[in-house]
């Protein structure tokens, strides 16, 4: 199975920009490759979309790798990780909570910060910071596809 990821080194660890299909399946590869620790999972607004951010450690070696992928405000939604490493329940449900990203297959998957009533996201870019849209506020662009098959110059596409 041929996985669509590009990758990058940055100080001390690997950096693996993927296709959300196959999130889950790269996350279960380096699960594979001993990557026992997880040090942090997070949910951002680029205003074109979100992105999740996974951060993991392989303690045996100390290698670190992070790995991150966007999804658009209209479909949120990644599989769950967290059979893979239970330690990101609660990051699942932060991320969920103030960002929006659903985590399908997720154990308990429920506000963690803010009341169960509220319907936004606050830390989308499209709300103040009282919770109210922004008037006016349109997303940027979805960037031009990257083309997953051959990576440009200086990166390197993956293969599972």
């Amino acid at each position: 199975m041929s996985l669509r990821f590009k990758t990058r080194e940055e100080f001390d660890e690997v950096v693996y920009a993927v296709h959300p299909e196959d999130y889950r399946p790269l996350l279960e590869q380096l699960k594979g490759e001993g990557f026992d620790y997880p040090r942090n999972l997070t949910g951002m607004d680029l205003e074109y979309g979100l992105r999740v951010v996974v951060h993991l450690t392989r303690l045996a070696d100390g290698a670190k790798v992070t790995v991150y992928t966007d999804v658009p405000y209209d479909a949120p939604e990644l599989p769950s990780i967290t059979d893979l490493w239970p330690g990101f329940e609660w990051f699942e449900r932060e991320a969920y909570d103030l960002v929006g990203v659903r985590f399908r297959g997720h154990p308990d998957l429920r506000r963690i910060l803010t009341e169960d009533h509220w319907t936004i996201h606050p830390l989308q870019k499209r709300y103040d910071t009282g919770g109210y849209e922004l008037p006016g506020w349109q997303p940027k662009p979805w960037p031009e596809v990257a083309d997953w098959e051959e990576a440009p110059e200086g990166d390197e596409g993956g293969e599972a």
